[in-house]
């Protein structure tokens, strides 16, 4: 596992299975590998988690992964990452 901060406030998680960029702490995007799937927190935060949120898929999500939108209990459970 590899832990990074790209920006302030921001966590990036990297594991074999997927990638991670937290915001303030809450997964807000996940890039699962094998599964060619890029997971979207659909809950709404702040306007900065929303920009962040939104730079994390222009940024770390390939273009030929399905992206969908996912509950914070489904990103806890396909992922482990705490939710809040």
């Amino acid at each position: 596992m590899k832990i990074s901060n790209p920006a302030s406030n921001q966590t990036l998680i990297e594991t074999q299975a997927f990638k991670a960029l937290l915001s303030y702490g809450v997964p807000q995007v996940v890039v699962l590998h094998k599964e060619r799937l890029t997971l979207v927190n659909s809950k709404k935060y702040s306007n900065t988690t929303s920009k962040h949120r939104n730079a994390a898929v222009r940024n770390y999500a390939p273009s030929n992964f399905t992206t969908i939108e996912a509950s914070p209990s489904e990103i806890q459970e396909v992922t482990g990452l705490e939710c809040q």
